[in-house]
């Protein structure tokens, strides 16, 4: 019985490991956050949750992701007072449950679909 503990503890140990696991989803895959992507349908194939990042890669200077607030900013492609994401490759942690809004507020990249909402379980 003695010797059978280790095995035990490698076991839960790996499971604790496995349940803690958090993902980085690269938004648009390889298609990256450009308009003309449909950012809806590519996060209908993802559950996220609570611990995950998305990664929004495109070209700087070309584009930003804005995080907006509301279902109606999103529907209007209306950033309001928050500050655009710049870098190219920004990483957003999901902190918190719930739906979640995102837009690029360039010129019209938006109105093209340059926007993604997303629900955090």
């Amino acid at each position: 019985m003695a010797k059978s503990f280790p095995l035990v503890a490698i076991f839960v140990f790996a499971m604790a490991v496995n349940v803690c696991y958090a993902v980085d989803y690269i938004v648009g895959d390889s298609a990256g956050w450009n308009p003309g992507v449909n950012y809806n349908a590519w996060a209908a194939t993802k559950t996220f949750t609570v611990r995950d990042s998305l990664v929004f890669r495109y070209t700087k200077g070309a584009h930003n992701v804005v995080q907006v607030n509301q279902i109606s900013d999103y529907a209007n492609c209306y950033s309001g007072q928050s500050v655009p994401l710049t870098s190219g490759n920004d990483v957003i942690p999901l902190r918190s449950s719930g739906a979640k809004y995102f837009i690029s507020s360039v010129k019209d990249d938006c109105a093209k679909g340059q926007k993604l909402t997303i629900n955090v379980k």
